[in-house]
């Protein structure tokens, strides 16, 4: 391979002929790579066109809103817990993910209460019929020193049959 060297800025005249040159018989470059390659080039070039065209993905955050469904690496140990955000969560003991969002506890007029995870308590959906009969009493829970966080998860656990 050789490299030439030139003080002259900008691309050669050589190069640009041939860029013209090719331009001008597109159609005719189009056939013959289609020939050569039956019809791969111009099925690649229509899916590099497609895919251009199709919404980017790469650099954003994408979030499954479904129901926590069963994941091949989930162990199935659904535990409660009360994040130091005050989210109150199911999560699976085995892979850390969350399975429901339970609710949260929060703070009115000096006094923390659990507000259940429900669109009246201004979340965006509500939980799967199977979560919500269980702990639907806890609505509105007051969390004080008889009745800690650590045993309204408790309770949570043991009314849904968690672990």
């Amino acid at each position: 391979m050789v490299d030439i060297i030139s003080k002259r800025e900008g691309p050669r005249r050589e190069d640009e002929r041939a860029r013209r040159f090719i331009h001008q018989n597109r159609a005719a470059v189009t056939q013959l790579a289609d020939r050569l390659t039956q019809g791969g080039y111009s099925a690649n070039k229509a899916a590099k066109a497609a895919a251009a065209t199709a919404p980017q993905t790469e650099g954003k955050l994408i979030h499954d809103l479904s129901p926590g469904t069963a994941r091949s690496h989930d162990t199935g140990d659904l535990r409660v817990k009360v994040s130091l955000n005050n989210r109150v969560v199911a999560y699976d003991g085995g892979s850390g993910r969350q399975a429901h969002l339970l609710g949260e506890i929060r703070r009115q007029d000096g006094v923390r209460y659990f507000a259940l995870a429900t669109s009246a308590n201004g979340f965006l959906s509500d939980l799967p019929a199977k979560v919500f009969d269980p702990i639907e009493e806890l609505d509105g829970q007051i969390i004080d020193a008889a009745c800690p966080e650590s045993l309204l998860a408790q309770e949570i656990a043991e009314r849904l049959g968690y672990s």
